[in-house]
């Protein structure tokens, strides 16, 4: 028996179930939301249940928490194609029992063809067509996933590469019910295929696919993939090379030349994933684990703490939660202004991250806040020098203690569209993380400097925020999530929910989310905020939008005798634990 806390705060007993044979597999909580899962040896938080699932086999296979965050990726680019896929990228954080780090970057990549203007030329010749950054085969960057998922498991994980493909073979093969998240992705798909009949030729793979060409899926709807089980039969047969150097790779380059693209083969022969090291900071009693460049969620995760705690953000919180909003946004600003003016790929560009997430540069932002109003936009952040929303994150911990945070994606609802019919492969729209247009916001809303400037083999600047919480010598709360820009402050809201608020994590993950990204000058929320806070915000001179917009978070905590998992349900995912 087990005394457990729920999250209206009341303890109750909750019995362990045991299997037939008495392994113990199987814990059950009757408080628990069906977003929740709670387990002794293991935890798979994905925004898929059956990609968490995946996972969860690997683990009870004997396997570690790398073999299962393998399994659960190549699972979500089955369920999830809209976020994530074979045709995408992304970063993941590792930390293992014994204090190793291990921070890998298989981000996509600029092909060797682009140019810094190529999308502003392209827009030009043709001004009433789709944004070629965001929609067609030259917003696609070279795909990074394949090899580095293909990398993680033979460093660093147990298992053979066919034991941990075949759940996503299966349901590839086999097929799955359709959700109501995939329904809406589909639908906001399909906004770009009616604003731009075009792409119904030359986008047709998505459109005929996913989109049921122009009938639209329903949920409960069967979906099969047989082009996408054969290209991950190739690479169980010949590794990552038959994605880079054999007949994916010249499927891809030919699909290119045929339709204005500019991948290459020797683009994806020469591509690989980066090994970095992890960006460190602190949060009043917690150390934070934080993924670094070409990743802006770590620099910007770091710099709003620091604000906060030199804010004294948590003695607020308990007394005026109002005026705690308040000192969020404003630190926020702050941090999304220095994002814009300084980041991009630091193997390109300089970058003053050291000076960014120092506690006394912190300081000197803190000291600018003030607490009745805001202040002018110019005024946050660092001054630039004179010379100058389909994404997926799941969490794994492992019996030993093993964990995983990794966040991967395609960027927007099914990438640029474009596709590898012959393969089921969808491809990224990358591209559009660039600062594809100087001065124009992306499809994020996001204003970026010459810093993040179209270059070749460069990594365009991500806002994915994969995030470990140490409490001493223990990972304490493993989280990160989707949507854009988003990510950061759905990241930022749930841990402080925990950690500050001392929340449950269900609770930390319902509460309402409020984002600032310092451009456009307004406050969003994920739910509509109450009246108290609305005229709170407003007394004080933010501007309130009216558009719910938010990210989705998948999370595990430790808690006394048990790991807990999250799968946020603002898009049906779900945990799995044993």
């Amino acid at each position: 028996m087990h005394r457990i806390r729920t999250s209206a705060g009341v303890w109750i007993l909750a019995v362990m179930l045991m299997d037939s044979l008495g392994t113990g597999r199987g814990i059950v909580w009757a408080a628990d939301a069906p977003w929740i899962a709670r387990g002794r040896h293991g935890m798979v938080a994905a925004d898929s249940e059956l990609a968490s699932r995946a996972g969860l086999e690997m683990l009870q296979a004997g396997g570690n928490a790398i073999d299962a965050a393998v399994a659960t990726s190549f699972a979500l680019a089955v369920t999830r194609p809209y976020s994530t896929g074979l045709g995408g990228g992304g970063f993941m954080i590792a930390r293992f029992a014994d204090g190793k780090i291990v921070v890998q970057d298989f981000r996509e990549a600029a092909p060797a063809g682009a140019l810094a203007d190529m999308f502003a030329k392209a827009k030009a010749a043709n001004p009433s067509g789709p944004s070629p950054s965001e929609f067609g085969h030259l917003a696609v960057a070279v795909p990074g996933l394949v090899a580095g998922r293909c990398q993680a498991l033979a460093q660093w994980g147990t298992l053979p590469l066919d034991q941990v493909l075949a759940p996503a073979m299966q349901l590839a093969i086999a097929g799955y019910a359709l959700d109501e998240d995939f329904v809406r992705a589909a639908k906001e798909a399909d906004e770009a295929y009616t604003g731009h009949p075009a792409l119904k030729q030359s986008c047709r793979y998505v459109y005929r696919t996913y989109l049921g060409d122009g009938r639209m899926p329903k949920a409960g709807d069967k979906l099969r993939q047989p082009a996408l089980a054969k290209l991950l039969e190739g690479i169980v047969q010949d590794g990552p090379d038959f994605f880079y150097k054999g007949p994916v790779a010249q499927a891809i380059a030919a699909e290119m030349h045929k339709h204005g693209g500019i991948i290459s083969e020797t683009d994806l022969a020469t591509y690989e994933p980066r090994l970095r090291e992890p960006l460190k900071t602190r949060y009043r009693d917690c150390s934070l684990i934080l993924m670094p460049s070409p990743s802006s969620g770590g620099v910007a995760l770091a710099e709003t703490l620091n604000i906060l705690e030199a804010l004294k953000y948590a003695d607020v919180a308990r007394r005026d939660p109002v005026a705690a909003t308040h000192l969020q946004l404003e630190a926020m600003k702050h941090a999304f202004a220095d994002r814009a003016r300084h980041l991009g790929d630091t193997d390109f560009t300089k970058a003053p991250i050291e000076r960014l997430i120092s506690h006394d540069y912190a300081a000197q932002l803190a000291a600018k806040i003030q607490t009745d109003r805001t202040i002018k936009i110019e005024e946050y952040g660092l001054p630039a020098p004179p010379d100058d929303a389909g994404t997926s994150h799941f969490c794994v911990v492992d019996s030993k203690g093993n964990v995983v945070v990794s966040t991967e994606t395609i960027n927007t609802s099914f990438g640029s569209l474009a596709a590898i019919e012959e393969w089921g492969l969808v491809l990224n729209n990358e591209m559009d993380d660039f600062t594809a247009d100087p001065g124009k916001p992306n499809a994020f809303g996001l204003v970026q400097s010459s810093h993040n400037a179209v270059a070749p083999g460069k990594r365009p600047l991500s806002s994915m925020c994969p995030t470990i919480v140490m409490k001493g010598n223990e990972p304490y709360l493993m989280l990160g999530a989707s949507g854009g820009p988003r990510i950061i402050s759905s990241v930022l809201n749930v841990l402080l929910g925990v950690v500050d608020g001392n929340l449950s994590l269900e609770e930390a993950i319902l509460k309402p989310r409020p984002h600032h990204q310092w451009s456009p000058d307004s406050v969003f929320f994920d739910s509509p905020p109450n009246k108290e806070l609305a005229d709170g915000l407003a007394q004080r001179g933010h501007k309130l939008a009216e558009k719910r917009r938010t990210g989705i978070v998948q999370a595990i905590q430790l808690i006394p005798d048990a790991w807990v998992g999250a799968a946020d349900p603002r898009k049906g995912g779900k945990p799995a634990g044993y």
